[in-house]
């Protein structure tokens, strides 16, 4: 009985040192006001659980690094093409300027001369990739957050394999908790038949770099080092089909030309973190010719480093907005900055719109999304319910000049959370084509403009609504 005494009181005191020195940690980290006072309270107020919650998911990697310096160095060197001279571009100043922030952020540089095609049928998008996969000729690299074994997912594995069968390199990185419910023989059976196959943050492997909480979103796809895909679509059926009664909206986009160097320079550092690995032989970043007119820069973000580059670029895009801003995302819970950027710029007569779906795959999302609904009203924002489906899209179009596709959602989680990769396309024809995607998506929406009518709805909505946002932080 004694040494159970002492054994317990040796428990208590380990748990209230490590609640005691989280809570330290939580509020030296300086972050997100509610953030950290959620996660304090949390480890206060539930004890075990919210101490097991803040192990998995609260800890911040933003101090931490993805490549060694000489590794990064190896990397960034293999990217040989011109510096562009920003100065000299035909954009107006506000793309020069977001041209440098991005630049100065993440190393993101502007790539001139590409040819950009625009997906938003899913079968298009899989039909375009599994003939280029096809075409491959020296190597594939394939990089999904959900990478099912369904029908889609079983023509790209085949289509893969055959490429693998003909002498060609195929690299694939899936994120481990987007794979979960995915029997792990179908990568297995890859790996197998000699594709280099690698999980991203391995959920049940213990290691420094471990977090539950930080997932690989990218959806990413390289062949040859001249062609690549970015955008929101993953691999499942769901994308072409639908998914039972919920029918799926999104953007993909492909690109040709030297932009694609940005696409393989974000899959190589993930496979240099996971498997250290760097993939910085010059066949990987072939010198290329123009092939279009079209300027884009890939946007790299993640939860290490010192900035929510992605949040920051969003930011900057509304904040220079003269006549409109376009946005349609699938989960729309935004930092307080963005916030206050979307109504500074309504308030200022900027065209301000925001789509997202009625329906969508997680319903808590839907019920924060709505919590923000007044706030945008009120400053005169437009919003769109989409009513088909599932709108998965992440797009940002803003005057006729520039458009973001990728994979970052207008959340917390994106924004701080996720490794995401974004495509800024700078062109005109490109910025209208989306455009007039948003309006014909406008067609079958509701729209949502007067604030006393929706601040009619139910009580016990608006309640749930409220908590949700609460814990929107650490969702």
């Amino acid at each position: 009985m004694h040494i159970s005494a002492w054994l317990l009181n040796g428990l208590y005191i380990t748990y209230v040192v490590l609640v005691l020195s989280s809570i330290i940690v939580v509020i030296s980290e300086n972050r997100n006001a509610s953030k950290s006072l959620a996660w304090i309270l949390a480890l206060i107020f539930l004890p075990v659980i919210g101490l097991l919650l803040y192990l998995l998911f609260g800890q911040s990697l933003r101090h931490e690094t993805l490549l060694t310096k000489s590794n990064r160095a190896k990397l960034f060197n293999s990217n040989k093409l011109p510096d562009v001279d920003i100065e000299s571009l035909p954009f107006s100043e506000n793309n020069k300027q977001l041209i440098k922030m991005c630049n100065r952020l993440e190393s993101s540089r502007f790539y001139p001369n590409n040819d950009v095609r625009i997906y938003v049928r899913g079968k298009d998008k899989f039909d375009d990739l599994l003939y280029d996969i096809r075409q491959a000729q020296k190597f594939i690299h394939i990089q999904y957050f959900i990478f099912r074994d369904d029908v889609l997912g079983r023509s790209i594995r085949d289509a893969l394999v055959e490429a693998v069968e003909r002498g060609v390199e195929v690299r694939l990185l899936y994120d481990d908790m987007g794979c979960f419910t995915v029997n792990r023989r179908f990568f297995k059976n890859m790996a197998k038949r000699g594709v280099e196959v690698q999980a991203y943050m391995r959920i049940f492997q213990f290691r420094p770099s471990w977090r539950l909480n930080f997932r690989n979103h990218r959806k990413i796809v390289v062949i040859d080092g001249i062609v690549g895909y970015i955008g929101g679509m993953n691999i499942a059926d769901r994308y072409v089909n639908g998914d039972k009664d919920l029918s799926w909206r999104d953007t993909h986009m492909r690109i040709a030309g030297q932009a694609v160097h940005g696409l393989q320079m974000s899959f190589a550092v993930d496979w240099c973190f996971e498997n250290k690995n760097v993939l910085s032989d010059e066949k990987y970043f072939p010198r290329l010719s123009p092939v279009g007119n079209t300027g884009v820069q890939i946007i790299l973000s993640g939860p290490i480093g010192p900035w929510n580059t992605i949040a920051m670029m969003c930011e900057k895009i509304v904040s220079m907005a003269h006549d409109y801003v376009y946005i349609q995302t699938p989960y729309f819970l935004p930092t307080d900055s963005l916030v206050y950027a979307l109504q500074v710029a309504a308030l200022s007569g900027v065209d301000v719109r925001i789509m997202i779906p009625n329906r969508t795959d997680w319903v808590v999302m839907r019920w924060g999304s709505f919590s923000y609904i007044s706030q945008m009203l009120s400053a005169g924002v437009k919003i769109y319910l989409y009513q088909p489906g599932m709108l998965h899209a992440k797009t940002i179009v803003a005057d006729d000049e520039l458009v973001s596709i990728g994979s970052a959602n207008f959340d917390f989680r994106s924004f701080e959370h996720n490794f995401e990769t974004n495509a800024l396309v700078y062109c005109k024809d490109q910025a209208l084509r989306v455009k007039e995607d948003f309006m014909i998506d406008a067609q079958h929406c509701v729209l949502i403009d007067n604030l006393e009518q929706w601040r009619q709805r139910p009580f016990i909505q608006k309640l749930f609504e409220s908590v949700v946002r609460l814990i929107s932080p650490v969702l």
